[in-house]
């Protein structure tokens, strides 16, 4: 049997168990309990429940020694554990108290809040004081909450408002950065072609810079060569004056010699005649002492004195001898020394000049080397110019011809659209068509009204067809009556679609077993064989060379008119001489352009059977030189009536002229090869020797340089675009071109060069139609816009019964169709193609013509009213209000109120602008043309300024207009009606671009600037004018 302390063991140890149990149970989450407990949330409790006093309160809460949050956490649970089992009670209420889903996890159990050991250790009254201090605490934390929510309030309002601006400056921001990105766009593309601008010129520049530095290398060699040419040519020159007193010398050594022989006989001679004098002296001595001894006899004495006086004259020359033998003997010895100091000099100048050959010869070749380099260069950078050259040209005719391209595209996708839309047009008519033919077949027998039926049916597609193989004309239409449907066939619809063979009869009839009634081919059939002839539309096609015109046939209607049938090459002469009879009435005025016929009766001229004088003679010249002949057949009519180059062409007379005379002496080039195509008689023509005009055309022709002949301005009435030709001059409307040669390449071309309407320098050149090709492209300009202005005009085919269809032939009904406004302007229907201008330069003001006409008196009352206009401008007043002008100024006959008449009205304001000249300002006034005309033959140029007006700027110019319920159309119809009228003015008008301006304050001040920039150009007026 056990005792009672093996017991109380085995209890304590199984206590110890479980309490050991229990904290390694904590312990397995201690390291997430460290890191999501708060000690100083706990410690209060646990002091309230007596398991820690305040000294480990302030350990475990004290950040010096413990500044990590997990090392303080992990400190109160050892210090807990120390406690033993009520340290572990007191952890897990203080868990359930402030942590109960880490209590939930350790005891598995739900969280009840129950302080028992606060009531254990201290009661209520100590619990109630927990329970205060807690509540405060948690009121201070609730407050310390609410002013921080508050303060976040605040904030968050703060923020919001900072917020919306920035909102705002967002959007200011996103726009200022779309912004960014396109001009960053436009400034890279930009960039991008700027450096390569760039790298090109800087790659030019060092090709250049290298190519400098050779030359100036090789520059610096000729010179380095130069100067040892010229030091060798100063040696050269030392050398041979050394040589030359070498040899001078080497011919003095002889002479000298030959006195140096002498030198030593007279040497001898001397020492003989010295020892023969000393011993006669020794002789006279011995007598002497021998007489000394004696006495002397004075002959004696004489004689000594004589001897003695001989021999000091013989011991002086003795002395002299003897100096002039050390002289001689010195200079021997130092021209012995000079010979062999210069046969040295010598031998080294001879060496040097050697070496100096050899390296003359060296140098000479290098350089000859280095001049080959540089002239192999100057090729190799003469080439890469050429190439260079060639490479941009080409470009800008591939970039030309791209634009081209680009325009024929847009133009044929237009005509695509457009066919597509008449193609749709048609189909939705057909089926139209189809249910109600279905519907005459139900309400209807199969008798007489299924015939009509179909001949309804037959004969509405059949114009229907036409009307989507052709554009219709203003002379044709459908007529509608009450009850009756008519179709009007036109005289001018015949072409190759509009036919219809038999096999397409027999294809419209095989669905009906009754006769079906004519169709559209049968009743054309009968109006050509009624009727008179068509004429046929001109040719699109541009002309070849001469040779081209035996090879086509164009009707014209001048060919027409003729009672004999000729070649295409006669009917094309004609047309270029006569003009026929609407260019006639055309009146174009410049007979060095286009002959011009005063007649206008028919011309009985029968065929030519050859080529005429043209097949005799060759001719060059032109409207400036004159014609001259360039060569003769032998053996031809020309040449037996006296035709010889050199001769100047001036008249030509014939049965064609009617007895009038065709002056040549003024007239192009192309002018006189047509006139003598059709001309056999040479002896038609009147010509005058003159081989000094002749002479310089006949050099300029040698030379291979352009020949001078033509040379006169036109302006351009339509635009010109050939694509077939590379070499064809893109001209735009109302352009200056300068005509050099009217026969280019013996084509009916003309050579031509754009002028620059300010310094009239010529610009880019090229070949554009002749006079009567342009006119042919201008007919077919207009009937394009003829056939682009009917399109919206055409009347629709109404819904109604078939049950009549009557057949009318077509009537002009004047005033019922509309007529286009450059036919109303344009009398003969076609305006000239070409105009004769000349330059003119105005120093004074000129006056100024405005259009519109509905813009105009607005546009001068703002003129008038910007700063500083009154010293520039002044108005015109107009004699007539505003309701009684007429609007057209094409019209002759201009309506005029007050009974004053339009001489009297044109006499006043040519008074008034007159004035403003003289004040040196401009005159406003709106355009008319007869006013324009008379201002032009009084010398006074006015300047003409159109504002187009589109449809997206007609509202900002609707408040000048004065009529509130004015239609856009109508606006835009009036604007363009006094386009047209710029047509007939004989000067150039300024065109205001619609893009330039938004507003009418902004158009005021584009007119202005228009008016200055005119009032400084060059004036063009057409000759006719003047």
């Amino acid at each position: 049997m056990t005792g009672p302390k093996e017991i109380v063991n085995e209890s304590l140890s199984e206590a110890g168990e479980e309490e050991d149990a229990l904290w390694e149970k904590i312990e397995s989450v201690r390291h997430k309990l460290t890191r999501s407990l708060n000690p100083a949330k706990l410690t209060p409790y646990l002091r309230q429940c007596r398991v820690i006093d305040e000294q480990d309160e302030e350990m475990v809460l004290s950040p010096h020694q413990f500044p990590c949050k997990s090392n303080r956490t992990g400190l109160l649970m050892d210090i807990l554990r120390n406690r033993g089992k009520r340290g572990y009670e007191a952890f897990l209420e203080s868990l359930e108290f402030y942590y109960p889903e880490h209590f939930t996890q350790l005891t598995g159990k739900q969280p009840v809040q129950r302080c028992s050991m606060i009531l254990d250790e201290e009661g209520h009254e100590g619990l109630t004081q927990f329970l205060i201090m807690e509540v405060k605490k948690m009121r201070a934390q609730r407050r310390a909450q609410l002013e921080k929510e508050h303060g976040l309030q605040a904030k968050n309002r703060a923020l919001e408002e900072e917020g919306a601006q920035l909102k705002q400056q967002l959007q200011k921001l996103q726009k200022v950065q779309e912004r960014y990105q396109r001009f960053q766009e436009e400034w890279d593309s930009h960039s991008m072609e700027l450096l390569k601008l760039k790298e090109d010129n800087y790659m030019l520049a060092m090709r250049y810079t290298h190519l400098c530095e050779e030359k100036n290398a090789a520059v610096l060699r000729s010179r380095d060569l130069q100067l040892g040419v010229d030091q060798m040519k100063c040696k050269v020159s030392s050398l041979e004056e050394e040589c030359s007193l070498l040899r001078k010398q080497a011919l003095a050594a002889p002479q000298r010699d030959m006195e140096d022989r002498g030198l030593a006989d007279t040497i001898c001679e001397l020492r003989a005649e010295n020892q023969r004098l000393i011993a006669s002296l020794q002789e006279l001595q011995s007598r002497l002492q021998v007489a000394g001894e004696g006495p002397v006899p004075g002959s004696e004495r004489i004689l000594l004195d004589i001897l003695e006086h001989d021999w000091k004259e013989a011991q002086a020359d003795r002395q002299e001898l003897c100096q002039k033998l050390d002289s001689v003997q010195n200079e021997l010895q130092w021209a012995e020394e000079l010979r062999d100091k210069y046969l040295q000099d010598k031998e080294d100048l001879q060496l040097k000049h050697q070496t100096l050959q050899k390296n003359c010869d060296l140098y000479k070749h290098r350089m000859n080397t280095v001049l080959a380099q540089l002239e192999e260069i100057e090729k190799e950078r003469d080439q890469a110019i050429q190439s260079r050259d060639g490479v941009q040209l080409q470009y800008s005719q591939i970039l030309i011809e791209k634009d081209q391209y680009r325009r024929r595209v847009r133009a044929l996708e237009e005509e695509r659209d457009e066919l597509l839309g008449r193609l749709t047009e048609a189909e939705g008519k057909i089926g139209t068509l189809e249910a109600q033919v279905q519907r005459c077949h139900c309400t209807r027998g199969l008798g007489k009204k299924m015939c009509s039926s179909s001949h309804s049916l037959c004969s509405i597609l059949s114009s229907t067809w036409s009307m989507v193989e052709k554009p219709p004309s203003l002379e044709g239409g459908v007529v509608d009556t009450p009850g009756v449907l008519d179709v009007v066939f036109p005289d001018d619809c015949i072409s190759q679609n509009g036919e219809v063979t038999p096999e397409r009869e027999r294809e419209i009839n095989r669905l009906s077993i009754f006769p079906f009634p004519p169709c559209t081919g049968s009743i054309l059939r009968r109006q050509r064989e009624d009727g008179p002839t068509p004429i046929k539309s001109w040719s699109c096609g541009s002309f070849g060379s001469l040779e081209d015109l035996t090879g086509s046939a164009i009707n014209t209607p001048s060919s027409a008119r003729s009672r004999s049938s000729s070649s295409s090459a006669y009917t094309r002469a004609k047309s270029e001489i006569c003009l026929s009879r609407t260019s006639v009435k055309q009146d174009f005025s410049r007979r060095s352009v286009v002959v011009h016929l005063p007649h206008t009766g028919p011309m009985d001229v029968p065929a030519p059977q050859s080529s005429g004088l043209s097949g005799d003679i060759s001719i060059l010249g032109g409207n400036t030189t004159g014609i001259y002949v360039q060569w003769v057949r032998p053996g031809s009519e020309a040449e037996c009536v006296g035709l010889r180059e050199g001769c100047r062409l001036l008249e030509l007379r014939g049965p064609l002229l009617n007895g009038e005379v065709l002056s040549l002496e003024n007239c192009t080039l192309e002018v006189a090869y047509l006139s003598l195509l059709h001309w056999d008689d040479p002896s038609a023509l009147l010509f005058l020797p003159d081989m000094r005009g002749y002479q310089p055309l006949k050099e300029a022709l040698d030379a291979g340089k352009k020949v001078p002949g033509d040379s006169f301005y036109v302006r351009a009435n339509l635009s010109l675009l050939e694509l077939a030709n590379p070499y064809a001059l893109c001209v735009k409307h109302w352009e200056i071109l300068h005509v050099t040669d009217t026969l280019y390449k013996g084509r009916l071309e003309w050579y031509c060069a754009r002028v620059d309407p300010f310094t009239l320098q010529d610009l880019d050149s090229g070949t554009v139609p002749n006079y009567s090709r342009a006119h042919q492209l201008l007919k077919i300009q207009e009937k394009s816009q003829v056939a682009a202005q009917q399109k919206g005009c055409k009347t629709k085919l109404k819904k109604r019964a078939l049950d009549q269809l009557r057949l009318v032939k077509h009537k002009q009904q004047g005033g019922q169709s509309e007529e286009a406004p450059w036919q109303e302007l344009c009398p003969g229907g076609t305006e000239k193609p070409y105009s004769p201008v000349c330059p003119l330069v105005v120093q004074t003001r000129r006056p100024v013509m405005l259009s519109p006409a509905c813009l105009a008196s607005r546009l001068i009352k703002n003129l008038l009213a910007l700063p500083s206009s009154h010293q520039d401008f002044c108005s015109c007043p107009s004699d007539a209000p505003p309701d009684q002008r007429l609007s057209s100024a094409s019209s002759k006959n201009i309506l005029i109120a007050d009974g004053i008449s339009e001489s009297q009205r044109n006499c006043g304001k040519m008074r008034i602008i007159k004035e403003a000249i003289g004040k040196n300002k401009h005159c406003l006034l709106e355009l008319e043309v007869q006013v324009a005309r008379e201002l032009i033959k009084s010398e006074i140029y006015p300047i003409v300024i159109h504002v187009e007006v589109t449809e997206k700027n007609v509202r900002g110019v609707r408040s000048w207009l004065g009529k509130p319920g004015l239609r856009d159309s109508e606006v835009l119809k009036q604007c363009r009606k006094a386009k047209w009228t710029l047509h007939t003015l004989p000067c150039l008008g300024a065109w205001v671009d619609p893009h330039a301006w938004a507003s009418a304050e902004e158009l005021v001040k584009v007119v202005r600037a228009h008016v200055f920039q005119e009032q400084t150009r060059i004036v063009w007026v057409e000759e006719r004018d003047l």
